[in-house]
């Protein structure tokens, strides 16, 4: 969090119902900000929105900049993993439209209240996997053959190439984009494998992967510490270096191209 009077500092965040995007919620909130949460269940977000649908994200980000005309914070943290091939309400294989093309419509959507006169950031939850991630340039929404875990890494790397991209774009202007790796977190990410499902294995989940407040501790140092020219974060607010596939201009650009293809909109 910047300078700025707590009492004033806006964050919206995506997923927040449960998992890290909650427990970031709820640090952020601890913390003084003014906290606008994003989820289908609207009984425990601020505002509903179907991060699979962009008529849904189009409807929410209107009610957004309508209430809040300056936004400090942007949380792209909703994220899904299918262990089979699910299609969005617009058609479009669900993990490529959750995790990487909702960002990006949500943030382009929501760039009005962002672009102000003082600091404000893009943070993008992506994942230190998305090192095993490679974007399927001919089959992009897995429509041939559908691997859950393929889906999910690529993803992943699509989120760094989207932070990479949209900070070039941005360089220059109040508004800074990063992307954040929380580590191995216990969240329902997993629900659909059995093995995560399964009680007697959860001991061993829990005593080998973090808490979601932990990772809502990187995530807030994400959110304040300086962007550099990697954009990624790790535990601490530490630097670490993007995936080397999520540094090639040429795949950024196309991946940048084919998404403005899909979602409908540029920045």
């Amino acid at each position: 969090m910047n300078d700025r009077s707590k009492s004033t500092y806006v964050c919206v965040i995506t997923g927040a119902s449960r998992g890290i995007g909650r427990a970031t919620a709820e640090e952020l909130t601890r913390r003084g900000a003014t906290v606008v949460t994003l989820g289908r269940d609207p009984s425990r977000s601020t505002i509903a929105c179907d991060l699979a649908s962009f008529a849904s994200i189009r409807t929410a980000a209107a009610r957004i900049l309508d209430r809040w005309p300056r936004i400090d914070l942007l949380v792209n943290n909703a994220g899904v993993q299918h262990m089979r091939r699910t299609v969005s309400a617009d058609g479009i294989e669900e993990t490529l439209a959750v995790n990487h093309l909702a960002p990006f419509l949500l943030t382009r959507l929501l760039m009005p209240s962002l672009q102000t006169d003082a600091p404000t950031r893009v943070l993008t939850v992506s994942s230190s996997l998305a090192h095993w991630g490679k974007i399927d340039f001919d089959d992009l929404q897995h429509a041939g053959h559908y691997n859950g875990t393929h889906a999910y890494l690529q993803s992943k790397l699509a989120n760094i190439m989207f932070t990479l991209s949209l900070a070039r774009r941005l360089q220059g202007s109040s508004v800074s984009a990063v992307c954040v790796y929380p580590g191995l977190v216990v969240t329902d990410l997993l629900r659909e494998r059995w093995w995560w499902r399964s009680r007697w294995l959860r001991p061993l989940w829990r005593a080998m992967f973090s808490s979601p407040n932990d990772a809502a501790q990187t995530v807030v140092a994400a959110a304040s510490v300086p962007a550099t020219e990697n954009c990624c974060f790790t535990a601490g607010g530490h630097a670490v270096a993007p995936p080397r596939r999520a540094l090639d201009a040429a795949a950024q650009q196309r991946l940048w191209d084919d998404t403005v293809r899909l979602v409908g909109v540029d920045f």
